[in-house]
């Protein structure tokens, strides 16, 4: 492996999880609205942030520590090779160790974000005019990005059933039929999140292997979005990446991935695309993708590598914290008429379904929560046509804020049957 590294002479901060849990518990909207992010400032006045997809827990202190040597340095110039490489090997070390997918430091390419790679897949990479298939809830631009490109979104809605665990709500499936009725009338791409933002669902092996098969049987490329790998938070679940199936075509197969999500870096711009044989080769042969590889920052390559190489007791600080908020919100809100919530087993986001309230004609749950108590969560109808009833709530704050959330949500419910 090559010695290259952001910062080949600096040591790794001491990680101390008490001092890191206390920090977060430390944590105050009024700190929050300080730091000035588009979560905590995009509504004015007593409004607490919980919809932008970004952790207010700070990142590890790798990531601070080189960060903080750019700073000093005047390091802001464009990305040298040597950097590039590093993010390349670290990417391929971590797919191998966490989740046990060999993966060559040479089938991983650079980009400013997911996005952009979706973007030049569909452009590029699938048939002229095909559909895109997206199941839904799905994070909100999947379902906008096809529109771009010409292309049509078909949206597959997902299959929902009671957990065997009561505590645990509802879960989600994917519609299989419906992916392969979309499949067969001619879609040229599926869009799969795993894990699966909103919902948080890490997909099984089973499940991979039945999209597999489908890909293979209709010749139709699958986008895998893996950018929440890293927010593992059961600890029965597993993430498995969706091309170390053995059923999986490498030549049929585009998988994203990043440090932005498990280490709050999602401004930094640095994602990674990872594709072989045939996929890679037409990656490469792409003038998109050189472009995007020039597109992707210094400052999030040095980050990328801090997190991966010595960033993982922070994430694993991270993701026991942001359970614990988890375990908190599925209790205050289980006997609260009306909410149900979808706990997740990976990301850092609960989907609630709101159905049960009688909200005013034309208020949507999003609406009469950020009005009534000041609680800003998504809108379920930017998940998918049918989630108009739902709202997506972000886990990842400090312990004191969630609980100031949770009850206001709690009293806002009251007042509605007052």
């Amino acid at each position: 492996m090559s010695t290259a590294s952001p910062a080949p002479d600096a040591v790794p901060p001491v990680f101390n999880a008490a001092a890191t849990t206390a920090a977060f518990d430390a944590l105050t909207p009024e700190v929050m609205r300080r730091r000035g992010s588009l979560k905590w400032t995009m509504y004015p006045g007593d409004v607490i942030g919980a919809w932008v997809a970004e952790m207010d827990l700070g990142t590890a202190p790798s990531v601070t520590a080189v960060l903080q040597r750019a700073v000093t340095d005047g390091s802001y110039g464009y990305l040298p090779p040597q950097v590039a490489e590093s993010v390349r090997e670290e990417t391929a070390r971590i797919q191998g160790e966490a989740f046990g997918w060999r993966v060559d430091a040479q089938d991983v390419s650079l980009l400013p974000d997911v996005l952009s790679a979706l973007g030049a897949v569909i452009a590029h990479h699938t048939r002229p005019g095909s559909a895109v298939i997206v199941p839904t809830p799905a994070y909100m631009p999947f379902l906008s990005y096809p529109g771009l490109y010409g292309r049509e979104c078909v949206q597959v809605p997902s299959l929902r059933t009671a957990a065997a665990d009561a505590a645990a709500g509802t879960t989600w499936a994917l519609d299989l039929d419906g992916i392969e009725a979309a499949m067969a009338a001619g879609a040229g791409l599926l869009v799969l999140c795993n894990p699966w933002n909103p919902v948080g669902r890490v997909l099984s092996p089973a499940e991979l292997d039945a999209v597999a098969a489908l890909s293979a049987r209709y010749r139709v490329p699958v986008f895998a979005d893996e950018i929440h790998n890293s927010l593992i938070l059961d600890p029965q679940a597993v993430h498995v990446p969706y091309a170390s199936r053995p059923g999986t075509d490498p030549d049929l197969t585009f998988t994203a991935t990043a440090a932005s999500k498990g280490w709050n870096t999602p401004g930094l711009k640095c994602a990674q695309l990872i594709a072989s044989a045939g996929a890679r080769r037409a990656w490469n042969d792409s003038p998109l993708s050189k472009h995007l590889a020039n597109e992707a920052s210094l400052l999030g390559a040095q980050a990328t590598v801090a997190a991966l190489r010595d960033g993982q007791e922070w994430n694993a600080c991270a993701r026991g914290y942001i359970r614990d908020n988890g375990r908190l919100v599925a209790e205050t809100l289980a006997e609260v008429d009306g909410l149900e919530l979808t706990v997740p087993s990976g990301t850092y986001l609960a989907w609630l379904d709101c159905s049960g309230l009688e909200l005013p004609d034309g208020v949507t749950p999003a609406d009469y929560f950020r009005r009534e108590p000041g609680v800003v969560m998504n809108d379920g109808a930017a998940f998918g046509a049918g989630y108009e009833s739902f709202c997506r709530l972000n886990l990842a704050t400090g312990r004191g804020i969630m609980r100031q959330a949770l009850q206001r949500l709690v009293d806002a419910v009251a007042r509605l049957r007052s």
